[in-house]
């Protein structure tokens, strides 16, 4: 940023900030782009797997949730962290910390 003046410099880091935590509303709800680790998984089941950023996460996929995972970050539509239907696991015989999916 050297030789910059003032005003460029300022946009420059608006123009930054802006990009870094941008917010859009996809098939999954509305997320913020802010780096926060997120897991998610193919919405047909499977292994949840870590992002970067909640809006790294392909578009088929859902957002995972629940025990050591957390509850659901980066989502701005209120999401609750419900039993996952594509698992084996149920909280209600025992399985306390099944891993579940935001929604």
């Amino acid at each position: 940023m050297r030789g910059m003046n003032g005003l460029a410099r300022g946009v420059l880091v608006a123009a930054m900030a802006w990009l870094s935590s941008c917010t859009f509303d996809g098939e999954g709800g509305n997320v913020t782009c802010d780096r926060v680790t997120v897991f998610a998984r193919p919405s047909a089941g499977g292994g949840c797997q870590s992002f970067d950023r909640p809006c790294d996460v392909p578009g088929d996929y859902v957002q995972c949730c629940g025990g050591f995972l957390g509850g659901c970050p980066g989502r701005t539509d209120n999401a609750k962290c419900v039993d996952d239907p594509t698992d084996s696991c149920n909280p209600s015989s025992g399985g306390a910390d099944c891993p579940g999916i935001c929604h």
